[in-house]
């Protein structure tokens, strides 16, 4: 048993957006536009739940950071352009698509990134992992994004200079590192929280004579190996498997009558809207990393 249904309607979840540009290099508009929040009069879309929030407001989020990057010298007036350019195609792209054409886009994805973790990488060191996820709203989460992620930091550290030059690559990495690094001490903090709040409620239940329910997941929601080639991956396994104990906790909360369902959906979709900026930026980048390694 879990406390999230089956993938539940809710807004696509991705921003259309690179690190530095809008769209990588040999990225259709139509793949980068399905990565944008469905907001607007077309609805919600059946896709895994991890919305990224309000679709003009990440599009003017890029078109600003082009200007800024213009005027930190780290792109030209014309680099400039062309990127505002690609806010303006992307903004008309995604109010054409249609909200089954944004989630067959997202759930192709998904079949890719299973598909990436069936294959290896010939001359990788790789670290191999259990990966058990009890329920069911972080395994979407799971295939859409940690494939592409786990990718793109060993193609990082091959031909991340060669993609971005010394300085773009700099702050690419510097942006996973702070980005990861706040997700972590924010799941930390909901870890600790929980667990504490737990102890307290089962000790007030048992003191008033109330009986305890103790719930469990007999069977998980994902349970496989993976090989994880960097310690950033890893670093996001612990992320899910950790924020899944949280979800544990929350099990024990609901089944005992202290918290309501929608509290307990209202505080994961928090934590699936935290790992937005990680999941999309990490999937950009590897596709702009691709260019590279196809091009050898």
């Amino acid at each position: 048993m879990t406390t999230i249904t089956e993938e539940t309607n809710l807004e696509t979840a991705s921003s259309p957006g690179a690190s530095h540009g809008i769209h990588p290099a040999g990225v259709k508009e139509t793949d980068a536009v399905a990565e944008a929040p469905a907001t607007g009069s077309n609805g919600p879309a059946t896709t895994d739940g991890a919305d990224g929030g309000e679709i003009e407001l990440e599009l003017q989020q890029m078109e600003d950071a082009a200007t800024t990057l213009h005027k930190e010298g780290m792109i030209t007036e014309t680099e400039a352009d062309e990127k505002r350019e690609q806010v303006a195609r992307t903004r008309k792209l995604f109010r054409e698509l249609s909200p089954a054409e944004r989630a067959a886009i997202v759930k192709r994805r998904r079949e890719i990134g299973r598909e990436l973790m069936d294959r290896q990488l010939s001359g990788a060191a790789v670290v191999q992992a259990a990966v058990r996820l009890n329920h069911t709203r972080l395994k979407p989460l799971f295939e859409q994004w940690w494939p592409y992620l786990n990718r793109m930091s060993i193609n990082m550290q091959r031909f991340g200079r060669s993609t971005f030059g010394t300085e773009d690559q700099g702050v690419v990495t510097a942006f996973f590192e702070k980005q990861v690094g706040d997700l972590e001490a924010y799941v930390d903090e909901q870890l600790s929280v929980a667990r504490e709040f737990r102890e307290k409620t089962e000790a007030r239940l048992k003191e008033q004579g109330d009986i305890v329910f103790a719930p469990s997941v007999t069977k998980p929601s994902l349970e496989i190996g993976v090989e994880a080639y960097s310690r950033f991956s890893m670093r996001l396994l612990s992320l899910l498997m950790k924020f899944d104990k949280v979800m544990d906790n929350f099990d024990f909360l609901v089944w005992n009558g202290v918290r309501d369902q929608s509290d307990v959906d209202e505080e994961t979709i928090r934590f699936l809207r935290k790992f937005h900026p990680i999941g999309v930026r990490g999937y950009m980048t590897h596709l702009r990393l691709m260019t590279t390694v196809r091009g050898r």
